[in-house]
């Protein structure tokens, strides 16, 4: 019998973590501050299988924590487009 691939999901979602701490700062976060909140959030493990029905609920993809430094500044940029396609079931 074979399990099925599991995913961390950062919860609430690291983009959203990555904005209240920028407003409650009320400045740019470091490198260092990104990679603190990230290091240190509750994240959970879910079937891949039902990642693309969190994505529909939550409404919005969320960044990918390896790289969460060089996305977060990209999608401050406006250079990282997060939103999910509704459209698309899968």
């Amino acid at each position: 019998m074979s399990q099925e691939p599991m995913v961390d999901v950062f919860v609430p979602a690291l983009v959203a973590l990555l904005t209240q701490a920028e407003a409650l700062v009320g400045r740019d976060l470091t490198e260092n501050e990104v990679n603190n909140i990230r290091d240190k959030a509750t994240k959970v493990s879910q079937p891949q299988a039902l990642i693309p029905a969190l994505l529909q609920q939550r409404g919005y993809h969320d960044l990918y924590a390896p790289e969460a430094w060089q996305q977060w500044q990209r999608y401050k940029d406006g250079q990282l487009d997060l939103s999910v396609d509704t459209n698309n079931n899968g």
